[in-house]
């Protein structure tokens, strides 16, 4: 089962054009621009994904719908309450767990999961290692793809590949 981890791409800070709430930070116009960017380098990897999970928050919708609108996958995006920042993993062992109980109970052997740091690097670690200690640089726009037997993981994964934004970019324009 190959599980990839994608960080949000650029969103709009608070205040910026009336933005009140974290969860309703949009993308930015660039941002936008970019992650259409980095999906098309996806498609041009030959990347294929069973399903969509997304963060309920406004800026990671965006960026997983960016990805599905490229990849023709807008069917396929589920958005789930483990993903928003802060509930997978800060909050303990129990925490840790609400992810792999969340998208484990869809059957799939490609997920794309879109999300928020410093979610995604200690959901990476946990993957790889078992805990969250490791330490993995997920810029905006980052995307990681590891291997695993199984969720919840009882054996550390396979590190696939990290690209980062621009070398997604680079891709697309190959």
């Amino acid at each position: 089962m190959e599980i990839y981890l994608l960080r949000h791409g650029i969103a709009a800070d608070l205040g910026e054009d009336g933005v009140m709430s974290d969860a309703d930070r949009p993308l930015t116009k660039k941002g936008c621009e970019k992650m259409k960017q980095e999906a098309e380098g996806m498609r041009k990897l030959g990347l294929e994904f069973d399903l969509i999970f997304t963060s309920p928050l406004l800026r990671t919708r965006q960026t997983a719908e960016a990805v599905a609108d490229v990849l023709g996958l807008t069917d396929k995006i589920t958005i789930i309450d483990a993903l928003a920042p802060g509930r997978s993993f800060a909050r303990g062992v129990s925490k840790k767990a609400e992810v792999f109980i969340e998208i484990g109970a869809h059957g799939f052997e490609r997920a794309l999961l879109v999300g928020h740091q410093p979610d995604m690097s200690e959901l990476t670690s946990v993957l790889l290692t078992g805990h969250r200690d490791l330490n993995v640089e997920f810029k905006k726009g980052a995307l990681c793809a590891i291997e695993v037997a199984g969720l919840p993981p009882r054996a550390p994964g396979a590190l696939l590949w990290l690209l980062t934004p621009g070398q997604l970019k680079r891709i697309a324009k190959s």
